[in-house]
């Protein structure tokens, strides 16, 4: 029966202590949103000393403290405390870095945006123009952290194979035959994920590409769709500098097949040729239906 008591008790103490908790991180919240950080963090003192191995509640009341100018030396130790705990541990890096930097510790601050850059952390804007690490951005150290994390952010403009149609990138007058064909504008778009194409025709006709590396696949896709109905896919692979593409079209009228060769190579110092060859044969025979040259744009067109 003593032992039963007992349970019961311990049960009671414990939903007594959770109801506390709830209350006490309300008022902590209500306190921190009416600009009151340091009854906030009394607050969260109280959660601690009913539960300290609350990771979060140690993180909280170290952000708390670190963005209104409280104990920074308490704020660290709850960072630490947090990241012992193993809450959030690139959050608690990042804060961290940003309070060693501010407090004159750069080997630390800079020892924490390493760990961030190992762990993947991806978020540059926490990072660009951050005033707190205003005397470290010079530091090689730091230049090369940030590279990674920009890496992180944008991992395909780090990675060479996404970067194999670059050559295209450009503002492009297109001549067919010596004469103007239209123009195209070509930019790397979505972190340079896909390069994409603006064309306009001579005659108006509009259309745009989606180019892009498909590493799972280890092959470039060319999505193409013009405003005068047509569309089509192509795959390819990135060789001898350039990109060469294949594709099959069905011809809803008669069900009859097409094959596609649309190649991209550069030609001269700065210019690219766009070659098309299609077969109604199997591939028996080719016919060349565009040849284009793209030129860079100059200011007067």
């Amino acid at each position: 029966m003593r032992a039963l008591i007992t349970i019961l008790t311990v049960s009671i103490l414990s939903a007594t202590a959770w109801a506390d908790l709830d209350s006490l991180r309300s008022e902590a919240n209500i306190a921190a949103a009416a600009g009151e950080p340091e009854v906030a963090a009394n607050k969260l003192r109280q959660i601690l000393e009913l539960s300290p191995d609350d990771g979060a509640t140690h993180y909280q009341i170290a952000t708390l403290l670190m963005d209104n100018d409280g104990d920074m030396h308490e704020a660290v130790q709850h960072f630490v405390r947090a990241r012992e705990l193993e809450f959030q541990p690139l959050g608690v890096a990042y804060r961290l870095s940003r309070l060693y930097a501010r407090t004159g510790r750069s080997n630390a601050a800079l020892e924490q945006l390493e760990i961030m850059a190992r762990g993947g952390f991806g978020l540059l804007n926490l990072i660009e123009g951050q005033t707190d690490y205003d005397s470290i951005t010079a530091n090689p150290r730091f230049v090369a952290a940030l590279e990674t994390i920009r890496g992180a952010r944008f991992p395909c403009a780090v990675d060479e194979r996404h970067r194999a149609f670059d050559f295209w990138i450009g503002e492009w007058t297109v001549k067919q035959s010596g004469q103007v064909a239209g123009s195209s504008s070509v930019q790397p778009i979505l972190g340079h994920c896909t390069i994409f194409e603006q064309w306009e025709s001579a005659s108006g006709t509009l259309g745009k590409s989606f180019n892009y590396y498909d590493p799972g696949q280890d092959h470039w896709r060319q999505i193409w769709i013009s405003d005068s109905g047509s569309f089509i896919e192509f795959t390819g692979e990135a060789r001898d500098g350039g990109i060469f593409y294949t594709a099959q079209t069905i011809d809803p009228a008669d069900g009859s097949v097409t094959h596609h060769k649309f190649e991209f190579t550069v030609i001269g110092e700065n210019g690219v040729r766009q070659y098309w060859e299609t077969s109604t044969d199997g591939g028996e025979t080719w016919q060349s239906i565009w040849d284009g040259r793209y030129e860079p744009r100059t200011d007067s067109e």
